[in-house]
């Protein structure tokens, strides 16, 4: 999908208004390309069936066809996870290791940090660190992602809460941001839609939203005051997470830091309760 993104982000300043409307379309619900044919995408994006057959050409398809199988062919046909088992298949003939595979994730963890701007972390950190709130959000594989940076900024700075989809009400969450709050998004391929949904919301709240996400023109980077992208050439999160959590944790260190009087109030709290019954 990221080749589909990016021709729509290459010809996206030459769109006429109806071609701007299905590129939004696009990246809010792709499967409609997947499954509809040009004529009954058209009527649910409310644009006729030329326009479409234009957008496609427009972005260097032939026809509408050539779009919509591509996009069933990364949707429908195939999961990132059979992109993560087909990768490991791969290292496993080519008798690689424990040690050969956690090479492949230094290797990862550098690349990201050639990647990101400086200016762009050091921003993060100061926006999590001036904030009144930070919600931070991830379903399916992003979710352990989203947990642990939840988890290390509530130690850090107590003002983090890791949003629940099965026990929050999304919209009371979304009413306690604020223009000082920050919304964290963790949005990785196959791109789940409530993750998206709710930086839409978050950011009309007037919350800064920063996206941690595997590319510049993903989805959820619309909805984006910041985006962290993760290009690693890998659609799995699976492969993704280790260099992920090494920018969180080193963001989450930074914030510490850039706070360390509330960061010793918080140990001080923190190791003054008698908690020996809950540790072996």
């Amino acid at each position: 999908m990221e080749r589909i993104y990016q021709r729509i982000y290459e010809h996206q300043s030459t769109f006429s208004k109806n071609l701007q409307k299905i590129s939004a379309h696009f990246y809010d619900d792709p499967k409609i390309f997947a499954v509809y044919s040009a004529a009954e995408a058209a009527k649910v994006i409310g644009v006729s069936e030329t326009t479409v057959i234009r957008f496609c050409q427009k972005i260097g398809y032939k026809g509408y066809t050539a779009l919509q199988e591509e996009v069933q062919h990364h949707m429908l046909q195939k999961s990132s996870l059979s992109d993560y088992a087909e990768a490991k298949a791969a290292d496993d003939q080519t008798n690689q290791h424990i040690k050969s595979l956690m090479e492949n994730d230094k290797h990862a963890i550098q690349k990201v940090m050639e990647q990101i701007s400086e200016t762009h972390l050091e921003t993060a950190v100061k926006r999590l660190a001036a904030a009144d709130h930070v919600l931070i959000a991830g379903v399916r594989s992003s979710h352990a992602l989203a947990s642990w940076f939840a988890f290390s900024l509530e130690l850090i700075i107590g003002n983090a809460r890791l949003y629940q989809p099965n026990v929050d009400d999304v919209l009371l969450r979304i009413s306690e941001l604020t223009a000082q709050s920050v919304f964290v998004a963790y949005s990785f391929h196959r791109y789940a839609a409530d993750t998206i949904h709710i930086a839409k919301l978050a950011k009309q709240q007037g919350a800064f939203v920063i996206a941690f996400t595997d590319s510049p023109i993903s989805p959820i980077t619309k909805h984006a005051s910041l985006v962290l992208p993760i290009q690693l050439n890998m659609k799995s999160t699976l492969d993704a997470a280790p260099a992920v959590l090494s920018l969180t944790n080193s963001i989450a260190s930074a914030v510490s830091l850039a706070k360390p009087e509330q960061f010793q109030k918080r140990a001080k709290l923190f190791d003054s309760i008698d908690g020996q019954d809950f540790f072996a």
